[in-house]
């Protein structure tokens, strides 16, 4: 991997934002931040999302809004890099400074509650519930408008989003970014080996020389980075991919343990209770009751 992980988004002359449409057979962006605020609208696919110290599946309807210079990453599941795969990543990503229409323009009082959700931002924001659908439509309708009907609908958006109370920071409280463009090079190389192979033991030493260090001094370094040790980052890999297969159902708790990773079943329960706060058969009971309710 070569590229630098410090994005530069460019504008053309008559553009403030951007409204982008992202349609692949996989997502290729590394784990990256640029100065842009971000709104990302998944439409088709699946995976890992990363976005500062948090590690979750994502799925098609995944909306989060990311605030400036914070990491983040969609990095899809193993079935779309398949040959002949029938899966696709599709997205609407709408790109922005705070500052883009004026260095006062989120400080009317009319815009107070979108200047918050700028605020925000910074820890990562994962919206939900049913107001989701009405803004992925929203952004779509967007990305097909032209000039000022864009800039309107945009604002819309933000306006939306600013009043949805089904949303949830994806951040811990105390995170602090503590990573660099060069680091970002190191860490994105570790992150897509502890991807590809999260589901067998991983030995250390393997991440370690990944990152071309020593096991120790990259223990050190890797917490430093992330906020978590390494276990801990395989364990929510692994518990992010537990909550998809429990939600297909096509496999009963213990066999979700064995396929996700884990080697000892209650180890599996007391880190599911740890990173979700509910045991595996209450958040697939959870899950099934809310689907009921959907339909």
């Amino acid at each position: 991997m070569h590229e630098p992980l410090f994005q530069r988004i460019h504008l053309t002359e008559n553009k403030s934002f951007n409204i982008l449409k992202v349609d692949r057979p996989h997502f290729v962006v590394p784990w990256h931040f640029h100065p842009e605020v971000e709104i990302m609208l998944v439409l088709k696919g699946k995976g890992t999302r990363f976005v500062g110290d948090s590690i979750e599946h994502f799925e098609a309807l995944d909306l989060v809004m990311v605030g400036a210079n914070l990491a983040h990453a969609w990095k899809n599941s193993e079935v779309h890099y398949l040959e002949h795969s029938e899966y696709t990543a599709e997205a609407r990503v709408i790109l922005f400074r705070e500052d883009c229409f004026g260095n006062n323009f989120f400080s009317v009082p009319e815009l107070n509650a979108i200047s918050d959700l700028l605020n925000r931002a910074s820890k990562g924001i994962c919206f939900e519930g049913r107001n989701r659908e009405t803004i992925a439509g929203l952004i779509v309708d967007a990305f097909n408008k032209q000039g000022a009907e864009q800039f309107i609908s945009l604002i819309g958006i933000l306006h939306k989003l600013s009043i949805t109370q089904t949303c949830r920071y994806l951040c811990s409280a105390g995170y602090r970014q503590n990573v660099l463009a060069t680091d970002l090079v190191r860490l994105n190389s570790v992150i897509d080996f502890l991807m590809k192979n999260f589901q067998k033991p991983v030995r250390l030493q393997e991440a370690a020389d990944i990152a071309n260090m020593s096991a120790t001094a990259f223990c050190r370094y890797f917490k430093g980075r992330t906020h978590k040790t390494v276990i801990q980052f395989i364990n929510e890999l692994r518990i992010g991919y537990a909550h998809k297969l429990l939600l297909e159902k096509s496999l009963n708790v213990d066999q979700v343990c064995y396929e996700c990773g884990f080697n000892n079943v209650s180890n599996f329960y007391e880190q599911f209770e740890k990173i979700t706060g509910k045991s595996p058969h209450k958040f697939r009971k959870e899950h099934n009751e809310k689907a009921l309710i959907v339909s």
